[in-house]
């Protein structure tokens, strides 16, 4: 391959569709949900003729808001899906000062100017870019000093946070048991020198659109369906990780259990449509209330947790009460039925000189404080004792 220069570029924004289209499709969710509880109060009181009539378009625009939820997700049969631009962040990693550049140029050149491209001048240096700039892709030569490629692999594999990068190895070795040792060391892919660039463009954007839908995936399988807040199994990992981090800088971390009170009566008396309004409700509050660096996720059922980072005991059950009051003034109407939301909250905070614990300790302290305050009469927020949050 002939030298080239190198480009730098700067990193672009993720594309801004994504979001809107998610946003969407919780709004069509809420919208099927709340014509359908609609229609079920009008079947219990239909004997008119124009009653029917209005059942049955209520009907057909939530079959319709279904199919749009659906369709948005899926492409149109017969249509043919334009490939996404190519926004990325790529580490090129060999020990050659010309062939470095050449490959990082080509990168540029070749996926129109859409990459950020970092480079690395050996192994070591290579897992040191790695683990502090995450990129979402790394080419890798076999051939380095300090660490080789397969070295390199190892390291990156071996490391939680480095573990899901993908990895294209960039070799000069025809043999096969090379290949074979950097796949089974975890590598996706790998690239023959000397290789072209329509070569290179094709592999590499292949790596990148695998990797958009693992991630399209992986968020799917952790968002809840009704709520859009993230799932008990996004939160269990998000605990893990925060709870560490807590334990590194040594600073507090706090966790609210929250719980809707006479969700019961709500599905009983107007139908489970309603219930899964008031849960939707319930979690719009609490995503209103949250920072940038706050997680919140719906537990299942009516009940929701939040880890508030940097937060004392104290904030944590301002935070609450904030909640509580906002959800009492956000009532929602089914059909001329007023529907209250009340919720009962607990606070447990991880104080930062706290010895180390199970990370579960926390989520344990703030739902027995749940329950203290479910005791206590439901609607308010009960605080754990310190020495409550142990083992």
């Amino acid at each position: 391959m002939e030298e080239l220069e190198l480009e730098h570029t700067g990193r672009p924004s993720a594309p801004p569709g994504d979001a809107a289209i998610a946003s969407l499709r919780r709004a069509l969710a809420a919208a099927e949900a709340e014509l359908r509880g609609a229609s079920g109060l009008l079947s219990a009181q239909a004997g008119e003729r124009a009653r029917e009539e209005a059942l049955e378009r209520l009907r057909q625009v939530a079959a319709d808001l279904e199919r749009a939820v659906h369709a948005s997700s899926l492409p149109q049969r017969g249509s043919v899906t334009p490939a996404a631009p190519v926004h990325a962040h790529v580490l090129v990693a060999d020990d050659e000062p010309d062939a470095r550049e050449a490959l990082a140029g080509a990168l540029a050149r070749a996926l129109d100017g859409g990459l950020d491209v970092t480079t690395a001048a050996d192994g070591q240096e290579a897992v040191d870019l790695t683990r502090s700039q995450r990129p979402d892709l790394v080419l890798l030569d076999l051939a380095m000093p300090r660490l080789d490629g397969f070295q390199v692999l190892e390291q990156l594999r071996a490391d939680p946070s480095t573990a899901d990068i993908p990895v294209i190895l960039v070799t000069g070795r025809g043999d096969d048991a090379g290949k074979v040792q950097g796949l089974n060391l975890g590598a996706v892919d790998y690239l023959q020198k000397p290789f072209s660039e329509r070569e290179l463009r094709a592999r590499v954007e292949r790596t990148l659109r695998l990797l958009r839908s693992q991630t399209a995936l992986r968020e799917l399988a952790q968002t809840d369906a009704l709520t859009g807040l993230p799932n008990l199994r996004a939160f269990r990992a998000r605990l893990d990780d925060e709870v560490k981090r807590a334990r590194r800088y040594r600073t507090s971390l706090t966790c609210v259990m929250a719980d809707l009170d006479e969700l019961k009566p709500i599905n009983d008396q107007l139908g489970h449509a309603a219930g899964d309004r008031a849960i939707a409700a319930a979690a719009a509050v609490i995503r209103g209330e949250l920072r940038e660096t706050d997680f919140g996720a719906r537990c299942g059922g009516d009940e929701f947790v939040v880890l508030l980072p940097h937060t004392s005991a104290e904030d944590g059950r301002v935070f609450a009460e904030r909640v509580r009051a906002r959800m009492a003034q956000s009532a929602i109407s089914v059909g001329d039925c007023p529907v209250a939301l009340r919720a009962s909250f607990g606070v447990a905070c991880r104080a930062p000189d706290q010895e180390d614990q199970p990370a579960d300790a926390l989520v344990r302290a703030a739902d027995a404080a749940l329950y203290a305050a479910k005791r206590a009469g439901r609607g308010r927020v009960a605080l754990a004792e310190p020495g409550e949050v142990k083992p």
